[in-house]
């Protein structure tokens, strides 16, 4: 398949990214835009203008997904209806994160799209290019969009929140004009996809260490999700001794260290992570009553998570008053062996060096697999591998060599070659 027409432009990929890193910049150059936020909202609506500026028909979903479609070069006689293959990654971030992360996916899908409709190459299938809403979990559990999507959504997990002060999904949709009990219109089939492709930086080190611009995931790892709740009683902290509290935060400390160890312990190929944590009533002068954590494990072993999820419910439960409650569990996903076989062949017909790799980061890719849609991601490096950070870079020859290949594939899968 001869791929050269298709030209990705670095210039207007750079000024795309540039410019969407403007919605909810902070002083120190990373970003607060957490899903449906004002700040994602302005995002949204500047990238749906400039996806129609491309040439998409763009519409929005019940659970607030950004669908642009481009339909099929009329000469190819392919039905408009026919099983798309469709580009996505998100738009959010989370606080305080970094300007690439989910913004390199969609930025990049489009410059894709945009260099194959530029190339005057016909288009035999729908190419979608999908911003999925609240992929970072600001509301409750991740991946939202992808998974509303697909009738995937724990049960009422619409209605729930991470904590009193941080808003359920259904309001957030709700403040945008949307009608949480719709949210089933946002249900597709699977059988309308015939592919899924999703790009991203890399989120760790691997790449930029080999001095590769472009990585092929086999899989993402499973991931599972927990709150640890811990009951104290909050007093006045002036006036209650040392022996006769019980703190909250103190019995949580212990928890989290002991958590850390037992993490260490199980191995190198499994992480947990404690990452977050509401102290109530949250005053200095207030003995702390309760404290609310999130936990993560993530493994390519899903056996390896429930040994590790059964020793942090031994560890919270010998804790008076402290218990674990599972939030999502996601199951690790391999990627389609014929995609990244075509991700390969797009790399060696350019001549970009490529290393096959495990994302240890989780993806709105993870939701496709299983639903029997071939999926594939394609990764670049990010500088030092950081991410989640206000440092989080890359280099723009990365960017510009990862959507070209990007292109390349999506048309070598709409040409079955």
């Amino acid at each position: 398949m001869d791929t050269s027409a298709i030209k990705v432009q670095e210039n207007r990929l750079r000024k795309d990214l540039l410019d969407l890193a403007k919605y909810g910049e902070t002083p120190g150059g990373g970003l607060m835009r957490p899903a449906l936020s004002d700040a994602d909202m302005e995002a949204r609506l500047w990238f749906q203008e400039r996806m129609r500026q491309a040439g998409l028909r763009v519409r929005e979903d019940a659970a607030a997904n950004i669908i642009g479609r481009l339909d099929p070069t009329d000469s190819t006689g392919a039905s408009k209806d026919a099983p798309c293959i469709a580009i996505g990654s998100h738009i959010d971030a989370v606080p305080n994160g970094g300007r690439f992360d989910g913004a390199l996916g969609i930025c990049g899908g489009l410059e894709a799209v945009r260099a194959i409709r530029e190339s005057g190459i016909p288009i035999p299938v729908p190419i979608e290019l999908l911003v999925l809403t609240d992929e970072e979990g600001a509301h409750f559990a991740g991946t939202f969009g992808s998974r509303a999507m697909f009738n995937l959504l724990i049960e009422d997990e619409i209605n729930r929140s991470k904590g009193p002060e941080r808003p359920s999904m259904a309001l957030s949709l709700q403040k945008i004009g949307k009608n949480p009990a719709l949210i089933r219109e946002a249900v597709r089939s699977p059988s309308e996809f015939r592919a899924f492709l999703e790009m991203h930086i890399e989120q760790g080190p691997v790449l930029e260490s080999m001095g590769v611009p472009v990585g092929i995931v086999e899989g993402i790892v499973c991931i599972s999700r927990y709150f640890i709740h811990v009951a104290g009683k909050a007093g006045h902290a002036g006036t209650t001794p040392m022996r006769l509290r019980d703190d909250a935060l103190v019995k949580a400390a212990r928890i989290i260290t002991s958590v850390n160890d037992a993490m260490v312990a199980a191995g190198p190929d499994i992480v947990g992570t404690i990452g977050e944590l509401n102290v109530y009533p949250g005053a200095f002068n207030i003995i702390p009553g309760g404290v609310q954590m999130t936990l993560e494990i993530r493994s390519m072993e899903e056996s390896a998570i429930q040994k590790s999820a059964a020793a942090v419910q031994e560890i919270v439960g010998s804790v008076a008053n402290a218990r674990l409650e599972p939030i999502l569990s996601k199951g690790g996903v391999f990627m389609d062996p014929a995609i990244m076989d075509a991700i390969e062949l797009s790399c060696r017909e350019r001549g970009t060096p490529c290393h096959r790799m495990v994302s240890g980061a989780g993806h709105d890719a993870m939701t496709f697999p299983p639903l029997g849609v071939p999926t594939g991601m394609i990764f670049i490096p990010c500088v030092e591998g950081r991410s989640h950070c206000p440092e989080e870079d890359i280099r723009w020859e990365d960017a510009a060599a990862g959507v070209q290949i990007l292109a390349d594939t999506v048309m070598r899968i709409a040409q079955n070659k």
